[in-house]
């Protein structure tokens, strides 16, 4: 009976999954740190890179953007464009211009929710919006985070239908959640 017991607690102590410490456990996502253009961020490894030809015909100021492997649909970028005049920009000022930009090819759009996010060093704040409209018959969500620099405009934002968010919400917050701009 006692080597029974011992024989039970053996395999229970062998078959005990082993923890694994946090550099072990493999990243679901990629980091990219573009030193180049000043940007930092993460990207789930459920989405795909898009081929650069794609991002300038869609729009050349796009660096990077990735669509969700499984749905085309579902589409995250990031777009830089250089300051054309110095001096500060309120968070407000930033909100408002990518909301008018929004409307502009949406004119429904609403603005759901907004906050005030850091997206850089030096206490570099930035403007985090959740914008809702309907393109053609499928209601979407487009979540947005917009930062500057003394150099730079740097907006990153992912468009997805509203059906499909709660499967994609944690991905587009890493991606959104990481931006980090130089």
């Amino acid at each position: 009976m006692l080597f029974g017991a011992g024989g039970f607690y053996f395999l229970k102590f062998r078959n005990k999954p082993i923890e694994k410490t946090q550099a072990q456990q493999e990243k679901n996502y990629f980091e990219i740190n573009d030193e180049a253009s000043g940007i930092y961020f993460k990207v789930s490894k459920k989405f795909e890179r898009m081929p650069a030809r794609d991002l300038q015909i869609k729009n050349p100021n796009f660096i990077y953007g990735f669509s969700a492997a499984d749905d085309k649909n579902v589409n995250c970028y990031i777009s830089q464009t250089k300051r054309e005049s110095d001096g500060q920009i309120t968070v407000g000022k930033l909100r408002d211009g990518v909301f008018e930009q929004v409307k502009k090819t949406f004119s429904d759009a609403k603005l759901d929710s907004q906050e005030i996010v850091e997206v850089g060093e030096n206490n570099n704040k930035g403007a985090k919006l959740k914008i809702s409209y309907v393109d053609g018959d499928i209601p979407k969500l487009q979540w947005e985070v917009a930062g500057i620099t003394q150099k730079n405009a740097v907006f990153a934002f992912c468009e997805l239908p509203q059906a499909v968010v709660d499967l994609y919400k944690d991905s587009v917050d890493l991606f959104l959640d990481s931006l980090n701009i130089k």
